[in-house]
């Protein structure tokens, strides 16, 4: 079994689809940038109107995984996500209530009841993440950060709680997968989840997670045709997929890398090249070929003569890969464009061509004190985007 349909198969089977029914579309929306405050954001805080309408478009075409952390805006994006999710249940239960209850105590129970199906993730899957800064230590300081986000969310449980990073100073993953089991046992987390960790690191937790009694259900990694034939990349694959945890795939369209807006002139900005020593001529025949293939299925695929895009190839190759790409959008042109990638299906012979042209970047490979340097930065931005939060910064962008 791919372990993306593992996740809904096995663990969430009321979202699998009975017979005739479908499956969720194997894509998640990312909140990375949909905090309101921007301490280092390069762009400008997106708008609560902007955010309800992708939110909308993503639900609208079955899309039930939906990625935060505490990190993003210092809990910010955390925030935004429970006030989207509310205003769906809200909207739900007055239809329903609307559509016909004999007595208001019938309707009142029905939209408290569709209320909660859809806070506690019966109908939609919620994952965030926990930061493991150099200054929490204690299996205490892991609850009170859950307990944090899922009031901030707006939710008793957590779905899939994840842990940000492996890197820690002092305490080894198996900590936090002991941590996640004493939080399942009070009820405040359903599943745990990994980020950014190897194949060894994948086993390690899983093994913990049999021991203390949680199941690891995901890995979110740096993924994409950037990556694609790195050793580590392709080890931690083999082992998510004998261990049945599934892969969400974030930086799919490497920040830009493999779509058609990169430029040559853009390009000599572009930070995560240079952090991956990606030079511009490392990425022509790939691009080229995505472009290619991208032409063959325009007007063919895609309604109303509108051209396939090079992200839309990007996305549907990660799907065939197993894989469920994790899309961070900020304008409902762009939601527009991955939504659009669920119709393409690429032919096995054009996955296997990408697959021949994909690099070696990964992320796995970066040494140690960089992720844990990362870890200790984010943590530092994250209490800054915190104290703005505080004092009200940004709260004037919540507003319709």
């Amino acid at each position: 079994m791919a372990t993306a349909n593992c996740l809904f198969e096995r663990r969430f089977p009321a979202l699998a689809g009975g017979p005739g029914m479908p499956q969720p579309p194997l894509l998640a929306l990312g909140m990375l940038q949909w905090g309101t405050t921007n301490v280092i954001a390069s762009q400008k805080v997106l708008l609560e109107p902007e955010a309800r309408a992708i939110y909308d478009a993503f639900r609208s075409r079955g899309v039930v995984l939906f990625d935060t952390a505490e990190g993003y805006g210092g809990g910010s994006s955390e925030k935004r996500l429970g006030r989207l999710t509310q205003r769906e249940a809200g909207t739900k239960s007055k239809a329903k209530a609307k559509g016909g209850a004999d007595d208001g105590a019938t309707a009142e129970t029905d939209a408290s009841q569709e209320n909660t199906a859809v806070l506690s993730g019966s109908n939609l899957i919620i994952m965030t993440k926990f930061l493991p800064v150099p200054w929490r230590w204690t299996h205490s300081s892991f609850e009170r950060a859950l307990r944090a986000s899922n009031a901030r969310m707006g939710i008793q449980t957590c779905p899939i709680y994840l842990l940000h990073s492996p890197m820690h100073l002092g305490r080894g993953i198996e900590y936090w997968v002991k941590s996640a089991a004493i939080c399942k046992r009070k009820g405040l987390l359903r599943y745990y989840g990994l980020s950014n960790c190897s194949a060894e690191e994948v086993r390690r937790a899983v093994a913990a997670g049999e021991k203390f009694g949680v199941e690891v259900v995901v890995n979110q990694v740096h993924y994409s045709l950037l990556d694609f034939n790195s050793e580590s990349l392709q080890k931690m694959q083999r082992t998510c997929e004998e261990l049945n945890v599934s892969i969400i795939a974030y930086n799919t369209l490497g920040q830009g890398l493999l779509t058609d807006n990169l430029t040559e002139e853009k390009f000599k900005g572009n930070i995560p090249a240079k952090m991956m020593h990606i030079g511009y001529k490392d990425l022509l025949p790939l691009r080229t070929t995505m472009r290619k293939i991208a032409d063959n299925h325009s007007d063919s695929d895609t309604a109303k003569g509108t051209k396939v895009s090079m992200a839309q190839v990007a996305l549907s190759w990660a799907r065939a890969k197993g894989v469920i790409p994790l899309v961070g959008c900020r304008s409902t042109k762009q939601a527009e464009d991955t939504l659009g990638s669920l119709s393409l299906d690429l032919s096995s012979e054009e996955v296997a061509t990408l697959d021949a042209l994909a690099l070696t970047r990964c992320t796995l490979d970066s040494p140690r004190w960089r992720r844990k340097l990362f870890v200790v930065l984010a943590g530092v931005v994250m209490t800054a985007c915190r104290w703005l939060d505080f004092f009200g910064v940004g709260s004037e962008r919540i507003k319709a």
